[in-house]
C-alpha cells in the first residue's frame, strides 16, 4: 500500500516531468524564430571567398572582435585579376572578426550575432552609423565576420586625437 509520501513523492515527480517538458517546448520555440530570423538575413551574407585582407596588419583591438583592412571583391570565383577587369577595383572594407570563444553554445552564439546584424543592418541609413555592406558566418566553426566600408581615419575617438578641433566641432561628430 502506498503511503501519503509516495503519493506526494510522484506527484511532485509528474509535475516536475511535466515543467521539464514545457520549458523544452519553450526553448524549441524560441530556436525556431532565431533559425528563421537567421534566414533572413541571407540577403546580407557575404561568401568568405570574396574576402581577401590586406597584408598591412593594420589590426585594431576591441572587447569584442578585431578589426582588419580587406579587400571585397564582387566574385569569389574569378581570379581576381580577371574580377578587377570585369567588375572594377574590388571595395576597401573593414571586417570585423567577432571574438566567440566566450560562448559555448552556438545557439546563444546565433541568438547574439542575428540581433547583432539585424540591429546594423536596420540602422544603417542612419548619418552617424557606418554603412553595413554584410556579413560572413561559419556558426559551426565559431567564425562571424560583421563587413562596413573602410574609414580612413579609423573611429571617431582616433580621427579626434588627430586633430584640434572646438567643442562644437566635436560635438557634432
Amino acid at each position: 500500500m502506498a503511503t501519503a509520501e509516495d503519493v506526494d513523492r510522484k506527484r511532485a515527480e509528474k509535475q516536475a516531468e511535466k515543467q521539464a517538458k514545457k520549458q523544452a517546448k519553450k526553448q524549441e520555440k524560441r530556436r525556431l524564430a532565431v533559425d528563421e530570423a537567421y534566414e533572413k538575413l541571407d540577403e546580407y551574407h557575404i561568401d568568405r571567398g570574396r574576402v581577401v585582407f590586406t597584408d598591412n596588419n593594420q589590426k585594431h583591438q576591441g572587447g569584442f572582435g578585431i578589426v582588419r583592412q580587406a579587400h571585397l571583391h564582387t566574385s569569389a570565383y574569378l581570379p581576381t585579376w580577371i574580377a578587377s577587369y570585369a567588375y572594377g577595383e574590388p571595395q576597401l572594407v573593414a571586417v570585423k572578426q567577432i571574438k566567440m570563444s566566450f560562448m559555448d553554445d552556438v545557439y546563444d552564439l546565433k541568438r547574439a550575432f542575428t540581433k547583432e546584424v539585424l540591429v546594423w543592418a536596420r540602422a544603417s541609413g542612419h548619418p552617424g552609423i557606418s554603412k553595413f555592406v554584410g556579413f560572413y558566418a561559419d556558426l559551426d566553426r565559431k567564425e562571424a565576420w560583421l563587413i562596413s566600408p573602410w574609414e580612413p581615419f579609423g573611429n571617431v575617438s582616433d580621427f579626434l586625437k588627430g586633430r584640434e578641433l572646438e567643442v562644437p566641432e566635436k560635438l557634432s561628430l
